[in-house]
């Protein structure tokens, strides 16, 4: 006590009743606690000096592993009207099964024999393309002919044109002839002429050379006549030959129109036909979209549409198939800062929604109740809340009860440093240190195939 209150109580305290003050009188329990201060401080040193397992947590939720096996939704790819429902929500469907039926509302499909009338349609335009197939034909045929016969007109002009230059140089030849023997003949009746008059020469003779020369200049004459005519059927051929590939020349070009015709009227023809094979696959096709199939075996679930006679459009999610065969994974969200971090193969362990666990960041061997796994995708881009997805396959065997959408908390493993280490780098707020895993390449290459 250290009595400075002139008010005693000594003569009131029971020491023997209180633990305290017997404490107080006892010279070892300073000792005591001095050597557990010292033991304490010894065992914080050495815990400074444990390894501690750098780590970086996110949250996300269970997955599938594969694209193909996670939820997909059945759409309808047209507009229509639900007429009937084959499966109900909770039911089990294979591969190919009719989910639901719709009804055609457009106007334009609501004919029930539009697919055979346009079939009759396209039937009709075939007939038409082969007649304008045989048109074609024939044209080019004929202009084949005309020019054939072109040049089998022009031979034969050719040939009575060079007989004509002949014959015009034979009647030239003799027309000659027979002009010379004219002068011969005028000659000796001039003579006899003169012989007659100087009494040498009776009249006789020269009557009888006159007759000579009047039959010579009736010879000459009629050699001239030959010869012009002649001259004409050689001027009649070569204008017949001439006119002849004139004549052919506008036949073929004629033909030639009328082909070109022909074939844009085929083109049109079988642009027609095109169109109408294009309009009767897409209403062959879009009678088949009136069944809506399932793509995959699983359970049918979340229907969306579930009255009768509600009207639908094209992507007008109808309901929801889960696959029944699947294999888990968990996607986790990952900030920038620590995405170099992270690599293909990297450790991360979980704690699951509904699975208790006891965690040891630092020591995940000591943990309990957490699950392995290996990254096996790195996004390369943030999503729309500014972080990168990874995807995490199982390393070991996950809960069989674990089911997609379940919540996941990651803890990616890196680095092991001593304690102190880790305590300086959260008090200096540096980011983890920069670690890659070491892997087997078999192991990573395992890990990309369960993914593809």
């Amino acid at each position: 006590m250290l009595n400075i209150s002139k008010h005693r109580i000594t003569g009131r305290l029971q020491p023997e009743r209180y633990k305290s003050f017997g404490m107080l009188d006892n010279p070892y329990i300073g000792k005591h606690v001095k050597r557990n201060f010292i033991i304490l401080f010894l065992l914080s040193l050495l815990g400074l000096f444990l390894p501690w397992t750098q780590n970086i947590q996110a949250k996300g939720m269970v997955t599938m592993l594969q694209p193909e096996q996670r939820p997909s939704e059945i759409q309808a790819v047209i507009s229509g009207q639900i007429a009937e429902w084959y499966a109900s929500e909770g039911e089990i469907v294979r591969a190919g099964d009719t989910i639901v039926r719709l009804r055609e509302i457009k106007s334009e499909y609501l004919d029930p024999e539009l697919i055979l009338r346009t079939e009759e349609q396209a039937q009709a335009k075939v007939a038409a393309l082969d007649g304008y197939v045989l048109k074609v034909e024939a044209l080019s045929a004929l202009v084949t002919t005309l020019r054939t016969n072109m040049v089998v007109k022009a031979q034969s002009l050719t040939y009575q044109r060079n007989a004509a230059g002949a014959s015009a140089t034979a009647d030239s030849v003799n027309f000659d002839s027979e002009n010379q023997n004219l002068l011969v003949a005028q000659a000796q009746a001039e003579r006899k002429e003169s012989l007659f008059e100087q009494g040498l020469q009776s009249r006789t003779e020269v009557e009888q050379y006159r007759i000579k020369l009047a039959q010579q200049q009736a010879k000459a004459e009629g050699a001239l006549g030959r010869w012009e005519n002649s001259q004409n059927k050689l001027l009649d051929a070569q204008l017949e030959l001439a006119n002849n590939t004139n004549a052919y020349l506008e036949k073929i070009s004629k033909a030639q129109s009328d082909l070109a015709t022909a074939k844009s009227d085929l083109a049109g023809a079988q642009g027609e036909l095109s169109v109408l094979k294009n309009k009767l696959s897409s209403l062959e096709v879009r009678a088949g979209y009136y069944y809506i199939l399932a793509p995959q075996e699983g359970r049918l679930a979340k229907v969306k549409k579930q009255g009768l006679g509600e009207t639908v459009r094209e992507g007008t999610a109808l309901a929801t198939i889960v696959p029944t065969e699947y294999e888990l994974a968990v996607e986790l969200y990952i900030s920038p800062i620590d995405m170099p971090l992270i690599q293909n193969g990297s450790k991360v362990m979980f704690q699951f929604d509904g699975w208790p666990a006891i965690i040891f960041r630092g020591w995940p061997n000591s943990s309990y109740g957490t699950f392995e796994g290996d990254v096996v995708a790195v996004d390369e881009i943030t999503n729309q809340n500014g972080k990168y997805r990874i995807l995490i396959a199982p390393g070991d065997t996950w809960p069989e009860n674990l089911r997609a959408g379940t919540g996941a908390r990651g803890i990616a493993l890196l680095n092991n440093v001593p304690v102190w280490y880790e305590i300086w780098r959260q008090l200096n707020s540096f980011p983890p240190d920069y670690y890659e895993p070491i892997m087997a390449k078999e192991k990573i290459d395992k890990l990309k195939i369960r993914i593809q």
